[in-house]
């Protein structure tokens, strides 16, 4: 049984139909991730429409018939050029006019409907036999003609800023973009063909070369996720920036990364997006905990040309249109930083009983934090504390159980502060903190939260509870003023005597920090 070829372009336009009903239902069900989707869906619609209508137009042997299926064809035609010039302007962050977008499609779509009453969209309209098809052939009018100028426009543009994008985009995105400017090519090939008579019985198959272009844009938006997060990505990641950042989808795929993550992180730079490799490294790193909770942050040791390095994890979420798209995991180098307070606390003494720093390796190391705040001009800050009725303790349950509420009351504290931070015995029941690079307002959240953590728990000896509590002092060092260390830990040790005087169990800040006198 030969099948003929009517049939066969027939099923050829009806796959193609399909196709793109697939696809627009697919692109529909992301919208609420990526609202650019919506507008993909809605090129792929109305290319379905004018598929499905030119694959009932070639069957038909009445001209009354095949304009019907022609007008099918108008309810997805004029609004192509519109929607794809929409969908290039959105993707680079470029706002539309609406009325200069859509004039010329509403102009088309009426005048096509009612060129039977003025020709202005169709001068003629004939129906020839074309063995084994039935041709509409038309003389077109002014307003078949714009929309034709406007559809060729809409393309060639959208190619244009493609191509223009390609060249300033990373190597990572240049694909995306490569891909959507060669998606902005076949409908052009196409229509030119069927207006030069050179397809087979001059059928017109721009719709089959639309269904190509859609699917190479579909690939694009979802393989790629390029709505989701590409302004993001430009936008975060800037080719100067210091930090090595890495964007990744909600999948933990790889979207983007800078040229410092490139040279950190080799093997992804060599990676497409959308690999897994992202993934990967999170797990690899043991960055899990960062995404479940995006204000901690983690210090790595990682290998660069050969010298080992310090650096600071953070997971930073990304939203579009109020919902979260992906993540930017970023890098800080803090070698330097690392370098310093390792140092310090291995030439340092220690105190004996806690295992923590005394009161000389304090103060050498808030003469340093002053000197390196002055010149880099970042505050950082200082909390003293002591035990509350601490003597009552020593008095009650002996020295022993003491130097165990030491001991316990030191590992509390410690356990609240960062890898940077400086703990220290400064004397008796006295301890101080070294916060570099805290302000006032987050010296405050560290004090509070080392008065709940110790206050939490009674401290267990002998099997005896020893409920215990602290009371703090902050102050902060403010690199453009005139105060130096020694009153930033004055400011702090009057603030703590104002916190026991207020009933203690508390933090209390400082009012003011007394002025270096000329």
């Amino acid at each position: 049984m030969t099948v003929s070829a009517v049939t066969l372009v027939r099923l050829l336009l009806w796959a193609s139909t399909l196709m793109l009903v697939w696809m627009t239902a697919v692109i529909w069900m992301r919208r609420r991730r990526a609202p650019e989707s919506v507008v993909m869906s809605m090129l792929s619609a109305a290319a379905a429409l004018y598929c499905f209508g030119s694959s009932q137009e070639i069957a038909q042997t009445s001209l009354p018939s095949a304009l019907f299926w022609i007008h099918v064809e108008y309810l997805g035609i004029p609004w192509l050029p519109a929607l794809w010039l929409w969908l290039a302007r959105r993707h680079h962050g470029l706002r539309s006019n609406g009325w200069l977008l859509w004039s010329i499609p509403v102009v088309a779509f009426v005048g096509q409907w009612t060129s039977s009453l003025h020709g202005f969209f169709y001068r003629t309209v004939a129906f020839l036999p074309r063995p084994p098809f039935w041709i509409v052939d038309v003389h077109r009018g002014p307003i078949a003609w714009l929309h034709l100028s406007y559809l060729y426009f809409a393309f060639l543009y959208g190619a244009w800023l493609y191509f223009a994008d390609s060249r300033s985009s990373t190597r990572l995105f240049r694909r995306q973009s490569l891909l959507f400017a060669v998606s902005s090519f076949p409908p052009i090939v196409g229509y030119l063909a069927y207006l030069a008579g050179w397809t087979p019985w001059n059928l017109d198959i721009a719709p089959v070369f639309l269904a190509f272009s859609v699917t190479l844009a579909y690939t694009a938006v979802v393989r790629y996720e390029c709505f989701d997060l590409v302004p993001m990505a430009r936008s975060l990641v800037f080719n100067s920036m210091r930090d090595a950042a890495v964007v990744t989808d909600m999948h933990f795929r790889l979207v983007e990364l800078n040229p410092a993550a490139r040279a950190l992180l080799p093997h992804l730079g060599n990676a497409g997006p959308g690999s897994d490799l992202a993934a990967e490294m999170c797990a690899s790193l043991g960055l899990q905990h960062l995404f479940r909770d995006p204000s901690q942050t983690k210090e790595i040791e990682m290998k660069t040309a050969g010298e080992s390095r310090h650096y600071e994890v953070r997971a930073l979420p990304l939203s579009v249109a109020d919902r979260q798209a992906g993540w930017a995991v970023l890098f800080a180098d803090v070698s330097s930083r690392v370098r310093l307070f390792r140092e310090l606390r291995r030439h340092a003494e220690t105190d004996v009983l806690t295992g923590i720093a005394n009161r000389r390796c304090f103060v050498a190391a808030i003469e340093l934090e002053c000197a390196r705040s002055s010149r880099h001009h970042a505050a950082f800050s200082v909390v003293f504390g002591d035990i509350d009725e601490f003597k009552s303790v020593n008095d009650r349950y002996g020295h022993v159980a003491g130097d165990t509420v030491l001991q316990a009351v030191a590992d509390r504290i410690a356990s609240c502060l960062r890898r940077i931070d400086l703990l220290s015995r400064y004397g008796g029941d006295e301890f101080a903190i070294l916060l570099p690079e805290t302000g006032p307002q987050s010296v405050l959240e560290v004090a509070e939260r080392i008065r709940s953590v110790v206050s939490a728990a009674p401290v267990e000896w002998d099997e005896q509870p020893i409920p215990i509590t602290v009371s703090l002092g902050v102050a902060t060092y403010d690199p453009g003023g005139s105060s130096d260390w020694a009153h930033v830990l004055d400011a702090a040790d009057q603030a703590l005597y104002r916190a026991k005087a207020d009933g203690r169990n508390r933090v209390a800040g400082c009012d003011e920090i007394p002025t270096v006198k000329a």
